[in-house]
C-alpha cells in the first residue's frame, strides 16, 4: 500500500484547550497532569527544503534539507578538512560514516561492490587511542581519608600507568584529516579488467 503524501500545509496547527489537574502554591498554579505530546514532523512525509526551497520526500523524521542540498553541505564540510598524504597503511574511514578500511584492498573491494571509484569516496584518516591512566582517587571509596600509599604501591602504579599509556585500545576513530586516494582508480580498473579476463 502506497504511503499517503502529507505536507506541512496539510496539517494546520489548531488552538485547543484541555483540562488539567493543578494545585496552587503561594499563589502559583502548579500543573499535575502529564500532557502527552508529539511532533508534527512525525506525520509529515514531504517538506520544503530549507536550503533550496524545493519540496522533497523526507527519509528521516527531522530532515530539513533535500538529499541534494544535504550532500552538497557534506561535501563542503569534507573539503574544508586538512588534506594529508596517506601512507597506504593507516586505517581510513568514510567521512561521517562508520565504514572503515584497513588497507587498499578493502577500498577496492568496497568500490567494486558499490560501483564507485576510490576518488569518489570521502575518506579521512583514523587514529587509535591508548588506555587512560589511573590515579589514587580510583580507590577513594575503599580507603580511609588519611590513607597514604606505600612507596611500593606508588612505584607499581607508576609502572602500570606507563604500560597503559603505551597500550593501544585497538579502537579506531576518525580524525579531521582527509586523504586523496584517486591513485587507486587505476588499480580498481585493472582489478575489474583482470576479473573479466579470468571470466
Amino acid at each position: 500500500m502506497e504511503k499517503k503524501k502529507v505536507n506541512r500545509k496539510d496539517l494546520p496547527i489548531q488552538k485547543g484547550k484541555i483540562e488539567i489537574d493543578f494545585i496552587e502554591v503561594d499563589g502559583k498554579k502548579i500543573n499535575l497532569t502529564i500532557i502527552p505530546h508529539q511532533s508534527i514532523e512525525q506525520f509529515i512525509t514531504h517538506d520544503n527544503c530549507t536550503a533550496c526551497g524545493i519540496e522533497f520526500e523526507k527519509r528521516f523524521t527531522y530532515a530539513k534539507r533535500c538529499e541534494s542540498c544535504a550532500w552538497k553541505e557534506e561535501c563542503k564540510k569534507y573539503q574544508a578538512l586538512e588534506l594529508v598524504e596517506w601512507n597506504g597503511e593507516d586505517v581510513l574511514c568514510i567521512f561521517n560514516d562508520d565504514t572503515y578500511f584497513l588497507n587498499a584492498d578493502d577500498i577496492l573491494i568496497y568500490c567494486e561492490d558499490h560501483d564507485i571509484k576510490p576518488s569518489g569516496l570521502m575518506l579521512v584518516l583514523c587514529q587509535t587511542t591508548n588506555f587512560s591512566t589511573i590515579d589514587f582517587d580510583h580507590w577513594c571509596d575503599e580507603v580511609h581519608e588519611d590513607w597514604e600509599p606505600s612507596s611500593k604501591f606508588i612505584q607499581k602504579l607508576k609502572e602500570f600507568n606507563e604500560f597503559l599509556q603505551n597500550e593501544s585500545t585497538n579502537t579506531w576513530w576518525a580524525t579531521n584529516k582527509r586523504v586523496d586516494v584517486s591513485n587507486l582508480d587505476r588499480s580498481l580498473a585493472l582489478h575489474i579488467d583482470g576479473k573479466e579476463v579470468e571470466g
